[in-house]
């Protein structure tokens, strides 16, 4: 409640499309609903008379209830969000869970390696020569075959950035498995534990690029909070519309837009990945300087130096009672000149 009133202009507006909009929708979906007296499912079938008859109009006490439901809702759901990210994430830890979890992750990894495999599929190169020497119909049918296999392996590279790199294990949702990503490349690439490394590079990172970061980040809860009202909005319109088969056109268009709204959480997530590896690439040496390390003149000093880091961050972050730095450190540090 708090942040209402003491949040700045960006925190007030990721609130706003984050937390606010998602729930003022539902709270409005949920408000024509009883106003229509669609809960009922005693009396006749809902008509286009009856949304004409229904009265929505209400006084300045209708409102303030209106948005305090709002901003309750809000206030409740709020410290989930990042729980309700890992649950479309696919970390399914509960014994209900275990059983998608194994099928969902085991059709991903049957999706990724066919996918690889069309990735890397071998494309004859059609010559002029070559294709000379053959009559006309036989050249247009090459041709074509060699289109659909280019096709076929270019969209195979598209989805495959969608999945973690080589033989790490996936996730049993597309959302979880593009975020998995993320954490598997932006450092990985200089030997960075990006998990471990990403809080303390993020205080580097120039206004651009955190700006587009933070960008990608709210374009992604907002779309898994849209994808999750949508869906709830569905659920209550095939209970409302239970005895009004038309109508059940409603929820159905309601699963379609979740749908495209989780497609657009993915879309984002891929989006934020790209400002991860930007940041790294521009301001890991910043990182390093914060840290009073010296800079690598090599890019093997340099892995050298961040499986060594990576090492030490993993093991005094995961570690209830860590061994101290003399045990797991072997680092040179350069401090700079004072006045």
């Amino acid at each position: 409640m708090g942040a209402l009133f003491t949040s700045t202009a960006a925190n007030f507006g990721r609130l706003l499309i984050v937390g606010l909009l998602p729930n003022a929708i539902v709270v409005a979906y949920a408000w024509v609903l009883v106003a229509i007296g669609a809960f009922t499912n005693t009396g006749p079938p809902l008509t286009l008379r009856a949304f004409g008859q229904a009265s929505f109009r209400t006084d300045a006490g209708g409102l303030l209830v209106f948005a305090l439901m709002v901003i309750t809702l809000t206030t409740v759901i709020q410290p989930f969000q990042i729980r309700l990210v890992r649950i479309l994430e696919g970390y399914w830890h509960s014994r209900l869970g275990a059983v998608p979890y194994r099928l969902a992750t085991a059709a991903h990894r049957k999706r990724r390696d066919r996918l690889r495999r069309a990735a890397n599929a071998d494309i004859p190169d059609l010559s002029d020569a070559e294709l000379a020497r053959q009559p006309i119909w036989q050249q247009v049918r090459e041709q074509r075959r060699v289109h659909k296999l280019n096709l076929r392996a270019e969209r195979a590279v598209a989805a495959l950035l969608s999945y973690p790199p080589g033989p790490e294990p996936v996730l049993p949702t597309m959302l979880g498995n593009a975020l998995r990503r993320n954490e598997r490349v932006a450092g990985e690439r200089y030997a960075l534990n990006t998990l471990r490394s990403w809080p303390r590079l993020y205080p580097f990172v120039s206004q651009k690029v955190a700006d587009e970061f933070n960008s990608d980040s709210d374009s992604l809860d907002a779309s898994v909070n849209l994808a999750v009202t949508f869906l709830v909005m569905s659920g209550l319109g095939f209970v409302a519309f239970a005895n009004d088969t038309w109508l059940l056109l409603v929820p159905g268009v309601l699963v379609l837009l979740s749908v495209a709204a989780y497609r657009a959480a993915i879309a984002a997530a891929r989006s934020q990945g790209l400002a991860m590896s930007v940041a790294y690439d521009l301001h890991r040496f910043d990182m390093i300087r914060g840290l009073h390390l010296d800079l690598p003149a090599t890019t093997q000093h340099e892995a050298e130096r961040n499986r060594a880091l990576s090492l030490f961050l993993e093991v005094s972050d995961e570690m209830p009672e860590p061994p101290p730095a003399a045990e797991q450190l072997r680092l040179s540090y350069v401090h700079p000149q004072r006045d």
